[in-house]
């Protein structure tokens, strides 16, 4: 008997069968190698992927231009669109100087060439841009030209309105397109002029909240933020507008970045001598000449026609005291994470100190002051105080109420709270609010460079127990 009767298995041919498990096992083999390549190169992609959420991203930006003390860099931006705009799209290049102005704080210069529209002339740009004002010079009529920051005054020069990344002054860059953002994404990292980049498109609502129109820096339906994975700032940005059949981006690039401390003078635009200086800035009103107490005021008749034995004292009675008047908290309502909260509004806090912390999950300084809002709302437990913390920008709102809950924070957490960043003008994170129990703001603060998170907080603290004694 043979080993194939013993198995019951049908005779065939030794070599072919050799031959097809050898064949299996190089087709098995291969499949298999394939697959493992295709796994480890999908970790290895997977790997160079940003871990960040879009708004950390963003946060990172943030601090790394507080934190700088200012970069010089090349610059251009054109606009981009479809054929029957293409003449009409500015352009300009040059070089731009950003840092602190021993007047102005935090300002961004550019000097360079500008075209009004691809068939106008060149013309030789000198611009400035601080929080409250705008410079330029105007070459052909020798003028040196002042006035307040609005991209809409009359006379502005376009150039003002589509240099985009002029927001890099504010306290929080890109509170503009985040306030009250449709969607925010992490895009795929892209290269610029050889940085690599994370991308983070902010898709904005049609008409900002509270305004009949849009401004003319203000009219593009989603913004485009490309922030260098090394350096955290921006490289790149784009405005881009979506109104149906008109469809076009503005584009802003930067080369050649260097942090740096410019000098003054790099800091502010030319001033030759020739030129005219024009200024749309009221004058501030003169101040009154003091008079001495042997000069009578003018208009001051008290001591005529008086009889002769009358006298003057001091014992007048003293004037009212002028009281100032605490600005009323706008209408705000939400309602507390905790399953089976009720909303919370100007009318439940009613006779009640209310406390709003605006922070979130991606805010690098609320790792600090978080901590110590909680410690404050443990502590003013038996008066009539209300702290709650406002989540703003969560993308996931699961993982931050599993890591609140892991703190055993004391405060009520919030996350329906988005639309109060407008309505309190809040700009930076982490900001705190104070409100009395008669609903007016007795306390409004943000972390800066002059407040750390300690202060801010204990700020807040004796902005609390303030009100509660005058509760």
């Amino acid at each position: 008997m043979t080993p194939h009767t013993l198995l019951n298995l049908p005779k065939f041919n030794i070599n072919r069968a050799t031959l097809l498990i050898h064949t299996l096992a190089i087709v098995l083999g291969a499949s298999c190698t394939s697959a493992i390549a295709s796994s480890t190169a999908s970790v290895q992609q997977q790997a160079q992927q940003p871990t960040q959420q879009p708004t950390e991203i963003l946060e990172l930006s943030r601090a790394a231009l507080q934190e700088i003390p200012g970069f010089t860099a090349q610059f251009s931006m054109e606009g981009v669109g479809g054929a029957l705009f293409a003449d009409t799209f500015p352009s300009m290049n040059g070089q731009l100087f950003f840092g602190t102005n021993d007047e102005h704080g935090r300002v961004l210069r550019s000097l360079g060439n500008a075209k009004e529209m691809k068939t106008a002339p060149t013309k030789p740009m000198d611009m400035l841009i601080s929080k409250d004002r705008y410079y330029w010079l105007d070459y052909e009529k020798k003028k040196i030209h002042e006035t307040k920051n609005d991209p809409d005054a009359r006379g502005t020069p376009g150039s003002f309105a589509t240099m985009l990344i002029k927001s890099i002054i504010l306290d929080d860059p890109f509170a503009k397109d985040l306030n009250n953002a449709v969607s925010v994404e992490l895009l795929e990292q892209a290269s610029v002029k050889g940085v690599l980049c994370d991308v983070i498109e902010i898709t904005r609502p049609e008409k900002p909240k509270g305004r009949t129109r849009k401004s003319r820096d203000d009219a593009y339906t989603s913004a485009r933020w490309y922030i260098s994975t090394v350096d955290r700032l921006p490289r790149k940005l784009e405005h881009k507008t979506d109104a149906g059949i008109i469809k076009f981006t503005f584009v802003l690039e930067l080369a050649n970045v260097k942090v740096i401390e410019n000098e003054q003078d790099k800091l502010d635009i030319n001033r030759p001598s020739e030129f005219e200086f024009v200024s749309s800035i009221p004058k501030p009103k003169p101040e009154p000449t003091p008079t001495t107490d042997d000069e009578p005021l003018i208009g001051d008749n008290s001591n005529q026609d008086l009889p002769a034995d009358f006298v003057v004292t001091d014992n007048q009675p003293d004037p009212k005291p002028v009281i100032k008047r605490n600005k009323r908290a706008p209408a705000f309502a939400f309602t507390p994470a905790a399953f089976g909260s009720n909303e919370i509004n100007n009318a439940t806090q009613a006779n009640k100190v209310t406390v709003l912390y605006f922070w979130g999950s991606w805010c690098i300084p609320c790792a600090e002051t978080s901590p110590l809002v909680s410690q404050m709302a443990f502590d003013f437990l038996k008066d009539p105080v209300d702290v709650f913390g406002l989540a703003i920008r969560e993308a996931d709102t699961a993982a931050t109420q599993s890591e609140f809950d892991a703190q055993d924070f004391m405060h009520t957490l919030v996350f329906d709270a988005d639309s109060l960043v407008s309505d309190f003008k809040v700009r930076v994170f982490p900001t705190i609010i104070v409100i009395n129990a008669q609903g007016e703001i007795v306390y409004q603060e943000h972390i800066s460079k002059q407040v750390s998170g300690t202060e801010l907080i204990e700020n807040a603290r004796a902005a609390v127990q303030a009100a509660v004694m005058d509760s």
